[in-house]
């Protein structure tokens, strides 16, 4: 009776290989394959229950399972369904890496406070807070233009966007008067030990030298006339009566500490409209560029921009951003644009923001209204799975989830955040009746760890 029974060994199966795409395929509850273990927790993967774990530094590396393009990020999605809380979430995680470093701008707050104010004095940050009027005894800062971090050649770029941004296109010979007001400036500065401001090129393009064009002579008079719009752009930002005043003509306001881990940028007592958000994003982005990133250390940078409207529906802002953003990898830079709608940029009439748009190698795509999700899968490719997801608001693409394209892989992603991160990262309490600060089990209110962020400290 025993040798009808077979051993172990005759009855063992012999195992069968395949690869993971394959095994999805066969056994659709698995979900997607993962991408790099290595980066921190977004959350966890709607179909699969997977933990979703992503750093564009990370997967830009040629050996990542994902290899990405560029460690740029797209932001899309309404106001209310987790886009800021995401930003912040994602912050505070990769703080505690020793070698990441943010600057925020940061457009959206309450109270005459920016959005991120809340985590700011949590961890022991003052925002940097630009205004009108920002005078020595002003509250807010002021950012020089002709700052001697941003070398001289960068200078007359930002000149030149600053000036159309007020009056339109320059004509060759207005660029050639700015040139030679910026020159002298600079020159003049120099000679004084002091740093060019606004005013010293505005009072040289109205009382300019005899120069030369090659080898044509060009008269004071000539040169007047020619600099002429530039002069008056310049009068609207220099003299004191105007709106736009006390921003940008001055030395850079003493005590910015451009070092610091995580600089905030708070710009909501700027309007929304005219010009003072653009000309702020034609300075910033050269003036961190060339002041905030440092050439040859193993600081991996994060400049996020709230409200990156106003840099990608203007094309002098643009210009100087897509160069930014283009050497992102030479710089170890991951630019995040944060939109509400991508219809609203008329992307065929600035291909500059086209540009950058296509430089960004991550999109994470929050609820739209169905026209919008339509605009936004067609101009991404993304799949009609994803398209439905999109505007559907009330079940798949639900506050709180959204669809990450990441290189050629797409996920429904629920983010997932912990109690304190809830507290800091809420920006609906204004319409939230009776809500309550989170607890844990036992009910009492819950608490994680917050690394505090001194000059010059590491995490």
């Amino acid at each position: 009776m025993l040798e009808m029974l077979r051993r172990q060994t005759q009855t063992r199966r012999r195992a069968v290989r395949s690869t993971t795409s394959h095994a999805c395929g066969l056994y659709p509850a698995v979900g997607a394959a993962s991408m790099d273990p290595r980066g921190v927790i977004i959350g966890r993967e709607a179909y699969s229950g997977k933990a979703y774990i992503y750093d564009p530094f990370i997967l830009y590396n040629p050996h990542a399972r994902v290899r990405l393009a560029s460690g740029h990020a797209l932001i899309l999605g309404k106001s209310g369904y987790g886009k800021s809380a995401l930003e912040k979430t994602y912050v505070l995680r990769q703080l505690r890496f020793r070698e990441r470093s943010f600057a925020i701008l940061d457009a959206q707050g309450e109270d005459g406070a920016g959005e991120w104010d809340g985590i700011a004095r949590q961890l022991g940050i003052t925002p940097i807070r630009l205004v009108y009027g920002a005078g020595d005894g002003g509250e807010g800062v002021r950012i020089n233009p002709l700052d001697d971090r941003i070398p001289a050649e960068h200078q007359f770029k930002v000149l030149v966007s600053m000036m159309e941004i007020l009056t339109g296109t320059l004509t060759s010979q207005t660029k050639f008067a700015l040139a030679e007001a910026h020159e002298r400036a600079t020159a003049g500065a120099r000679e004084q030990q002091r740093v060019a401001i606004l005013s010293d090129v505005l009072d040289a393009l109205t009382a300019p030298q005899p120069t030369l064009l090659g080898q044509q002579p060009v008269t004071p008079e000539e040169l007047v006339e020619w600099g002429q719009p530039a002069a008056l752009a310049l009068d609207s930002l220099c003299n004191p009566s105007r709106d736009l005043a006390g921003m940008f003509d001055g030395p850079t306001t003493e005590g910015i500490d451009l070092d610091a881990r995580l600089i905030i940028f708070d710009l909501t007592k700027l309007p929304r409209e005219g010009e003072a958000m653009p000309l702020l994003m034609a300075v910033i982005g050269p003036w961190l560029r060339f002041g905030w990133i440092k050439p040859n250390d193993r600081i991996k940078r994060t400049l996020i921009v709230e409200e990156a409207w106003h840099i990608l529906s203007h094309r002098p802002v643009a210009r100087l951003f897509e160069e930014l953003v283009r050497y992102g990898r030479r710089l170890g830079l991951s630019f995040w644009a944060v939109l509400h709608h991508l219809g609203d940029l008329l992307l065929e009439q600035a291909p500059e923001a086209a540009a950058i748009l296509k430089l960004t190698a991550t999109r994470v795509l929050y609820h739209m209204d169905r026209d919008e999700a339509e605009t936004t899968a067609n101009y991404l490719g993304l799949p009609d799975w994803a398209r439905k997801a999109l505007a559907d608001g009330s079940n798949v693409c639900a506050p709180g989830r959204a669809i990450w394209q990441v290189g050629s892989r797409i996920n429904l992603v629920e983010h997932i955040r912990t109690p304190l991160e809830i507290r800091l990262t809420d920006t609906n309490r204004r319409m939230s009746e009776g809500q309550r600060e989170p607890t844990d089990r036992q009910g009492a209110q819950a608490a994680a760890p917050m690394i505090r962020l001194h000059k010059g400290a590491a995490a």
